[in-house]
């Protein structure tokens, strides 16, 4: 990754985004990875098997983005029964949090942001950090029906 020094905030880390690509689309439980799709032309969208899921649920998928500057977002949907709730993992600078902070489910609202410290690497945050808490989900789910 970059340190930011010469890079603008907002300018996709194309190559992260593509690496990460081939890492989720050859693990299991993924069903589909999108990279820049055109409806997110600066993300990488990766459907998760909903057959792994309860019934009701409808879909699940990640949505991650990376910037060239280090920051990123990555988010978590579910749908069921007429409902999305998401959850999200950011490092970003802003007001309400430190850089690395959670914006948990259901609606991953700014005022309930959670101060949160990440590995350094995004590819490390997401094995360490994102799909545990992924797996854990699918059981709380299953665990509800």
């Amino acid at each position: 990754m970059s340190d930011g020094s010469s890079d603008s905030p907002s300018e996709p880390n194309e190559a992260l985004l593509r690496y990460l690509t081939g890492v989720l689309a050859d693990m299991n439980g993924i069903a589909r990875v999108s990279s820049f799709p055109s409806n997110k032309r600066e993300s990488l969208v990766a459907a998760l098997e909903t057959s792994h899921y309860p019934e009701n649920v409808e879909e699940v998928r990640l949505e991650i983005r990376a910037d060239r500057s280090g920051d990123f977002h990555v988010s978590y949907f579910e749908s069921y029964l007429g409902e999305q709730r998401r959850c999200r993992w950011d490092r970003h600078e802003q007001p309400h949090s430190t850089r690395d902070h959670f914006h948990p489910l259901p609606n991953a609202s700014t005022t309930d942001a959670e101060d949160r410290e990440y590995p350094t690497d995004l590819d490390r945050t997401l094995s360490e950090v994102v799909l545990p808490w992924v797996d854990r989900r699918l059981g709380d789910l299953w665990s509800e029906v």
